[in-house]
């Protein structure tokens, strides 16, 4: 078993080209043992372009670049920092450069060492129990029906594919179908250990449906008459996988493809109690969620996964604000900062200091500023006439005041009312 101080993790980035901006490097902040890393931007920044060009190097088609003499890992050391001269091959240049917090270099023949493309260090042994998937930003969870039981094997050869996560999604009931069938047979041959585990399994997943639903009493239900499951909750409804709403099947479809590769990776090693390392890139995490749930879903999947660095591109507040340990980068400015930076910090304020905008409040507020600053200064000398005009503004947009824009054009007009009373 790996552990996060063995593992290589993305250390930085170097980015030649992503169509909008080019030339530049992502340098992921010095978390121990790894950084997490949140990519903001306008759109059309690159944010997508990049995860894209990330997944795209670790399932490169090898048997159409130059071929070299791989005669296996040769040292092993800090990474070096990567810079626009990096190249793939002499005749290649990538769109993005990766570089791991441990480097790994092969005899490369005449041509001394280079350093293993990131396809060939997650290809090598040693890193055979990693994680790995790629979320894009249009996911829902489109599970299959199932008809009967199947082959563990039809999971474990799938671990490793270019197209395993949609696969992990689409057979996650086929999935619980089989622990479910596996369950009943240990039962049968008295398999204590065995009946165990597969109950932790789904009290573990039990568990985070709950949380995801904001629901301690909700339970997973198994019928095997139809091999179906539903999501029971509390105020009596009775969900399947297929009738959740999109917010749910999104954050659903990342449990499900997770849960099925840290599961299959623990009977792999016999150790339930593994948490295994990887990369997991996720477009999108906020896709269709609630503000709620946008600030609930990263920090979820950092604490069910705690050896997983998850790479992600947002444009939520909620999101950006939510976790710890993280490199967070805008695409548009090229200004990087840290957790300690963001994590707690009031939406307002982050809309202001990362996104750009104004200020905090909405273009409609931002009118009826204009408006009430316009009066302010054209009837500053005239008492009447601005009490009469600020309350018409008031009359025309209480129902688009916020309530402390509200107090504020009061507290005007009560102020303009005092003051002609005064001079009557």
């Amino acid at each position: 078993m790996i552990t996060p101080e063995e593992f290589p993790y993305i250390k930085s980035l170097y980015v030649n080209d992503c169509y909008a901006y080019k030339n530049f490097n992502i340098e992921l902040h010095d978390y121990k043992p790894f950084s997490h890393l949140i990519l903001t931007g306008k759109n059309g920044s690159g944010k997508s372009t990049i995860l894209k060009a990330i997944h795209r190097h670790f399932f490169l088609k090898l048997d159409t670049l130059p071929r070299s003499s791989v005669q296996g890992v040769i040292s092993i050391k800090d990474s070096i920092k990567v810079n626009e001269q990096t190249v793939l091959h002499n005749e290649i240049i990538p769109q993005v450069v990766i570089s791991f917090s441990i480097l790994h270099e092969i005899n490369n023949g005449d041509r001394g060492n280079r350093p293993m493309r990131p396809q060939e260090v997650f290809d090598l042994y040693l890193y055979k129990d990693k994680i790995y998937s790629y979320f894009s930003a249009k996911r829902a969870s489109e599970v299959a029906k199932v008809d009967a039981p199947s082959k563990e094997t039809e999971f474990t050869e799938q671990m490793n594919t270019s197209d395993s996560t949609d696969f992990f999604i689409r057979k996650f009931k086929q999935y619980l179908v089989n622990q479910k069938v596996d369950q009943a047979f240990s039962q049968i041959e008295h398999q204590n250990a065995k009946i165990e585990q597969v109950d932790q399994f789904f009290k573990d997943l039990e568990s985070t449906f709950r949380k995801m639903f904001d629901d301690n009493s909700m339970r997973i239900e198994f019928v095997r008459s139809n091999y179906e499951f539903y999501l029971t909750l509390s105020d009596g409804r009775r969900l399947t996988f297929d009738t959740l709403s999109e917010g749910f099947s999104a954050v659903l479809s990342i449990l499900m493809d997770l849960f099925t590769r840290v599961d299959l990776i623990r009977k792999q090693v016999g150790d339930y109690g593994y948490n295994p390392c990887g990369v997991v890139l996720i477009d999108e995490p906020e896709t269709h969620l609630h503000l709620q749930l946008q600030e609930q879903v990263l920090p979820l999947l950092t604490s069910l996964f705690p050896n997983i660095q998850f790479i992600a591109a947002t444009h939520s507040p909620a999101v950006i604000a939510s976790i710890k340990q993280a490199t967070i980068f805008d695409l548009t400015t090229k200004e990087s900062r840290t957790s300690e930076e963001t994590a707690g910090r009031s939406y307002s304020d982050l809309m202001i200091s990362h996104f750009g905008l104004n200020n905090e409040y909405s273009e409609t507020a931002d009118s009826i500023i204009n408006q009430v600053n316009n009066v302010l200064n054209e009837l500053g000398d005239k008492p009447d006439e601005m009490k009469n005009a600020l309350q018409k503004i008031y009359d025309e947009n209480s129902e688009y005041l916020s309530p402390t824009l509200k107090v504020e054009l009061e507290l005007l007009i009560a102020q303009q009312k005092a003051q002609q009373t005064a001079h009557q």
